[in-house]
């Protein structure tokens, strides 16, 4: 079966696209191993300079599939283990000792914002849309999806994107310092074009050490950043049972108190 992922390497580019345009490319355990299968093969290909992954048919990523969630709730280890696959193609998208850019057009939700996030640079399109609703859902980011997206916009902004689980357009996440591109309508292929060309501009070797020096300044900083029982009992918790199925049911959903 299909996981829906397209890959391609070009002029020293490896181009990740996300082909589930019917679930607006929401990320099911078979689409996080085909991903983390590609991140694999790009990391030990010398030819590879850059990465870019992006979705098709106007979404980059709604998030975790929730159809799926919602069918493992019950079956303790597998809900772990889909919930742990997602998590570590984030990690390996972040320490990818290549220059990673995530190309957003469309849809940028909850696990799609964290998967954008593990990327080292973000350019959307004017059309995009942003959003951290775990809470909305009863669920919790891990401390490392948090600690990135804190370390983009600042914890301010963060508590205001988390509390709230509000949408924020592209010229809000632009001014936010969510995204640092935002491209004209139209004009995404020839922002990244722009950008990866100045990648070539670089000594390979270089950008490699760079980035090992950017991760592990970022990691010293996140000293103690890791912890993520109090997530993974969220999948299992009422209200993250509830919170899947009453987005599913389009419903308001019925917390406890």
């Amino acid at each position: 079966m299909d996981p829906g992922l397209r890959v391609a390497t070009t002029s020293g580019v490896t181009r990740l696209t996300l082909t589930r345009p019917a679930a607006r490319n929401s990320l099911t355990q078979s689409l996080c191993a085909a991903i983390r299968g590609a991140l694999s093969a790009a990391a030990a290909d010398p030819q590879c300079r850059a990465l870019v992954i992006e979705g098709s048919g106007g979404s980059f990523a709604s998030g975790a599939d929730l159809a799926e969630l919602d069918e493992l709730h019950g079956q303790r280890e597998r809900l772990l283990a889909n919930y742990r696959e997602l998590r570590e193609t984030q990690e390996q998208l972040y320490a990818l000792d290549r220059p990673t850019v995530a190309a957003v057009d469309g849809y940028c939700l909850g696990a799609g914002l964290s998967l954008a996030l593990a990327c080292d640079l973000c350019v959307a399109t004017p059309r995009s849309v942003f959003a951290a609703p775990p809470a909305r859902l009863g669920l919790l980011y891990s401390d490392r999806e948090v600690w990135r997206l804190a370390l983009r916009i600042g914890f301010a902004h963060s508590r205001d994107l988390l509390f709230t689980g509000r949408r924020v357009s592209a010229a809000e996440a632009f001014a936010l310092g969510l995204i640092e591109r935002l491209s004209g309508a139209g004009e995404l292929d020839a922002v990244l074009d722009d950008l990866i060309g100045q990648f070539a501009a670089c000594a390979p070797r270089a950008l490699r050490q760079t980035k090992q020096q950017l991760l592990r300044l970022e990691r010293d900083g996140a000293a103690g950043v890791g912890d993520d029982t109090l997530a993974e009992q969220a999948l299992f918790a009422a209200d993250g049972v509830e919170g899947i199925r009453a987005f599913r049911e389009r419903r308001a959903p019925r917390f406890q108190p």
